[in-house]
């Protein structure tokens, strides 16, 4: 029997399958085959001058981590990390259609066979730009203001152009480029190097971090900023013609707009200018009947190395003014004319008490001229006694002229001694007689 069984090929062999079975059943128990999902494991580009050596630039859409499921056992699995796995994208590999580029992964563990892993991600999708590049002018953003008195004069940068090159859609962001420089307070010329910026169409400052394949000729910008002094000056001219404008006008002034003008300049410049000559021979009046405007260009006025604070505002408005005269009379009491001249034996004895005066002027000067502002004189020279008419002399204002010539009736008559009034109060009635005998010619 023993024989028989030691023997027995078959039995043997059933025998070691079983047990080979009982094994497996036993480490299968003790370390049982599990399924692990592993995420997270970095894509690694490869070959990517593919695409970076033709001025284009990509950009991972999405994540660039990828994912495996891992089937063995338990133990193994559980101490997988996305470090025991390579992930690689090979740029010349890329699928040009679709702009995806497949994906291959391996496991650096030995215990993990390739027959273990599933892949996940089999692709990275990615997007393509061109690379463009633009020459610009570099802009000088000045902030504040300068001390009282002082002005921003010439600013230069250096570079005052720059390349930029970039991709596309960065570019097509860029309003401008520049820098930014602070005035405020300064008085004296400013020398300052900064960084360049970019800024969109509303003003805003771009952010470039991150912008790959970004290059800029230059991001150091060297700025000066001249600071001017600041002055006001007056406008001078000469009017000409005034007193030969047409019959019936009168020239009445002129109207600056403006009538003082801010400049600035370096002291030196500034130091001579005390006012802004018209020309002359440029305002004239001779013939006028109504108002001549006239325009000039500020700046050509200007002595060199001089400039207007405010360039914008460079007319010069000039209003010659001619009116048309009017005529108005005013009534002088006699009583206040001044006499001159009389002689020391003669007074006057009766005299019209009032003389009417024709003068002419502007409209707007006669409506406030009063009779006080007049003086009137009788010039007496040479008359004896008797009735006179007489002249009257008069000084008027600045302004207006007297039309016509007014005068007065007056009478002189001898003036009386104390002696003789003495004389007359006593015999009243032989002055009377007298009186009589002169009226009818009778001899005394």
């Amino acid at each position: 029997m023993k024989e028989k069984i030691r023997n027995n090929w078959s039995l043997k062999l059933l025998s070691v399958g079983i047990a080979i079975i009982i094994w497996l059943l036993v480490v299968n128990y003790d370390n049982p085959y599990m399924t692990r999902t592993i995420t997270g494991i970095p894509i690694e580009i490869l070959n990517e001058e593919t695409i970076t050596g033709h001025d284009m630039v990509y950009t991972v859409s999405g994540s660039q981590t990828a994912s495996v499921r891992v089937r063995c056992p338990r133990k193994i699995a559980q101490a997988l990390k996305a470090s025991d796995f390579r992930a690689e994208a090979d740029f010349n590999n890329i699928y040009t259609l679709t702009n995806q580029v497949p994906v291959t992964i391996t496991c650096t563990n030995t215990r993990v066979s390739s027959d273990e892993i599933t892949q996940l991600t089999q692709s990275l999708k990615i997007e393509l730009e061109q690379i463009k590049e633009r020459k610009m002018d570099v802009k000088v953003n000045v902030e504040g203001e300068p001390a009282a008195g002082y002005q921003v004069g010439n600013i230069t940068c250096s570079p005052a152009i720059v390349s930029v090159k970039a991709p596309q859609s960065f570019l097509d962001q860029i309003s401008y480029v520049g820098v930014e420089i602070s005035v405020d307070g300064i008085f004296q010329t400013l020398e300052q190097q900064t960084t360049l910026l970019f800024y969109n169409a509303g003003g805003g400052i771009l952010d470039y971090d991150g912008v790959d394949a970004l290059k800029v000729s230059t991001m150091d910008i060297y700025v000066e900023v001249e600071i001017l002094n600041v002055k006001s000056v007056g406008v001078a001219y000469t009017v000409t013609g005034q007193d030969a404008v047409a019959s019936g006008y009168q020239y009445s002034g002129v109207e600056l707009s403006p009538s003082t003008v801010e400049v600035s300049g370096r002291k030196s410049a500034l130091a001579d200018v005390v006012s802004i000559q018209i020309p002359d021979g440029e305002l004239d009046v001779t013939g006028a009947r109504e108002n001549i405007v006239k325009t000039f260009d500020l700046r050509e006025m200007l002595p060199e190395g001089v400039t207007l604070v405010n360039e914008e505002e460079y007319e010069l408005k000039v209003t010659l003014k001619v009116e048309r005269l009017e005529t108005k009379s005013i009534l002088l009491n006699t009583s206040d004319l001044h006499i001159e001249n009389l002689d020391d034996s003669l007074v006057v004895d009766s005299m019209d008490s009032n003389v009417s005066v024709r003068l002419e002027g502007l409209a707007s000067d006669l409506n406030e001229l009063d009779s006080g502002e007049l003086m009137g004189i009788l010039d007496l020279s040479g008359l004896g006694e008797g009735e006179h008419t007489i002249t009257v002399g008069l000084e008027v204002p600045v302004g207006y002229r007297v039309v016509g010539t007014p005068a007065v009736k007056l009478v002189l008559a001898e003036k009386k001694t104390e002696e003789s009034q003495e004389n007359q109060d006593e015999n009243p009635d032989e002055s009377s007689a007298e009186s009589s005998s002169e009226e009818h010619g009778d001899n005394p």
